[in-house]
């Protein structure tokens, strides 16, 4: 392929040509009327859409512009300097206009390790790039060191997470265990931060094996009361909830010991939390805090109300799901208590903190919007029963979101 924008997707753009209809005659845009908006000739074209070439960082928005799309939409397995070089930006460039030096900006599209004192940098990288942030986030995994940490911890505890689900004594990780030693180099933080985050991780699917495991032993011998198929559809769904959460241990390790949320933001976090469904004044916390809260997490966990801010019903559920794991990364907060209703907050379904808990958690750290993460019809119920009533007696424990 001649050179031009890596990871250009010719069927991507032969899909979005076919989808518009051509200004000039009543029918699809054709490839000789692409090529007459974008000024070039129509070999060129079916050369972009066979494969054969790939255009410029110009050329590039020019198409994109013709038929309608974004530009990051022409391109697969992009990494975030395919995407910045797609925009036509420098390097220099994109780090003037995120204001942030050049070094720091760099580090990024080298590392995939974002500036702890900038929150909400996520969302400005992604609108600077015009892509969604499920785009970025793919297109930040796909930068070498970053792979080479998430390869590094594959196999560093892949027999920790055999052992894991054997049955038999649980064996957690220790900090003086080489897999512990090697991951405090990768992701340099203590030996102790990353036994501690594994043996969490490494708890949650031991309870994935025990439920595995009772709901074999109840296929055995009940058998003869339920049909043998709902057994065996119940096995499939949680072996494969114990393979993808296996899966994810090392872009959850990713997420927390490298792009953590700022200590800061937790700490209004937990202020929030702690104050409880009134909320609190706005004078009692830094303005600071709070514009980085909401621009960090796109506005979705914090709402007012007449006596201030207060954590939305995400938010909530967002702080009790990270809690475990921010204790460890910010020793100080290890006081603030787990339980919702110590603070006033409604309770919540029990049988669904699990899988809520599975979703956010991979979700979160890097300033993700869960919302795609979450079963859209339980997500618009609730957006209605808060549109009603946002903190009525037992909102929540009656339609969780997960």
């Amino acid at each position: 392929m001649a050179r031009g924008v890596a990871g250009f997707d010719g069927a991507a753009l032969r899909a979005a040509r076919r989808g518009v209809p051509c200004p000039d005659h009543p029918h699809m845009l054709t490839v000789a009327c692409l090529a007459r908006r974008v000024g070039t000739s129509k070999a060129l074209i079916l050369s972009y859409e066979h494969g054969r070439s790939s255009p410029s960082p110009q050329r590039l928005a020019d198409l994109a512009r013709a038929v309608g799309v974004p530009a990051s939409a022409l391109q697969h397995d992009a990494q975030l300097s395919d995407l910045r070089v797609a925009r036509g930006l420098t390097l220099a460039e994109l780090a003037g206009r995120l204001g942030l030096a050049v070094n720091t900006y760099r580090r990024i599209e080298s590392s995939g390790v974002l500036p702890k004192r900038r929150p909400g940098v996520f969302w400005d990288l992604a609108h600077e790039l015009d892509v969604d942030h499920s785009q970025l986030d793919e297109a930040i995994r796909r930068i070498p060191a970053v792979e080479e940490r998430r390869h590094h911890a594959g196999l560093m505890l892949d027999d920790v997470l055999a052992r894991a689900l054997d049955p038999g004594p649980f064996e957690a990780l220790q900090d003086s265990s080489p897999p512990a030693k090697i991951l405090a180099v990768v992701y340099g933080v203590p030996a102790s931060t990353v036994s501690t985050v594994v043996n969490m991780l490494l708890a949650d699917l031991r309870q994935l094996a025990l439920q595995r495991a009772q709901l074999e032993a109840r296929r055995d011998f009940t058998a003869h009361t339920r049909p043998a198929h709902l057994y065996e559809r119940e096995l499939e769904n949680i072996s494969g909830r114990i393979a993808e959460d296996t899966q994810r241990v090392p872009d959850i390790l990713e997420r927390y010991l490298v792009n953590p949320m700022p200590q800061p933001c937790w700490r209004g976090l937990a202020e929030l939390y702690v104050a409880g469904p009134s909320g609190a004044a706005p004078s009692s916390m830094s303005a600071d805090i709070t514009a980085a809260l909401e621009k960090a997490f796109d506005y979705y966990l914090i709402d007012e109300n007449a006596s201030g801010l207060r954590l939305s019903a995400p938010g909530v559920l967002f702080f009790l799901d990270t809690l475990p794991y921010y204790r460890v990364i910010y020793a100080p907060d290890r006081a603030i208590r787990p339980d919702p209703q110590h603070y006033g907050w409604p309770s919540f379904r029990a049988g669904a903190q699990p899988y809520r808990r599975h979703r956010l958690r991979v979700a979160h750290v890097l300033g993700h919007d869960p919302h795609p993460h979450w079963d859209g019809g339980s997500w618009m119920r609730i957006q209605s029963a808060r549109a009603r009533d946002p903190w009525a007696s037992g909102g929540w424990s009656d339609e969780p979101p997960f």
